[in-house]
């Protein structure tokens, strides 16, 4: 969470690894709720994408939008909901209503599940 304006392109190339934890927990979450799975190495890709085109698009969180960049399951992850109180206590970016870390654990097993059972 940045004051200063912040590409999509610079979260790819610098805060890839915050990112990434995120998003693998977005993933536990997915398989739960939607039943959907993404592919090992879908990271990269997006980061790839973020390089490429993201260059004029700067992140921002905006009240107006924000049901709907962070809609359910997003909610439901820990790490999104610590970094959007983050960005609404600490650095007054955003006004609206964010979630609270439940810190109940997914139902979903941890790690990637190969078809033969083991993880």
């Amino acid at each position: 969470m940045r004051t200063e304006p912040t590409t999509v392109k610079e979260v790819a190339l610098y805060y890839g690894n915050e990112v990434s934890d995120m998003l693998w927990q977005v993933t536990t979450v997915l398989r739960g709720w939607l039943a959907i799975t993404l592919l090992y190495g879908f990271e990269e890709r997006i980061f790839g994408f973020a390089e490429q085109r993201g260059s004029r698009d700067v992140c921002q969180i905006n009240d107006i939008m924000y049901p709907y960049v962070f809609p359910p399951p997003f909610d439901q992850c820990s790490m999104i909901a610590e970094y959007l109180t983050y960005a609404k206590d600490d650095c007054n970016l955003i006004t609206v209503q964010v979630p609270t870390a439940s810190g109940k654990p997914s139902a979903m097993r941890q790690g990637n599940l190969r078809a033969d059972g083991v993880l």
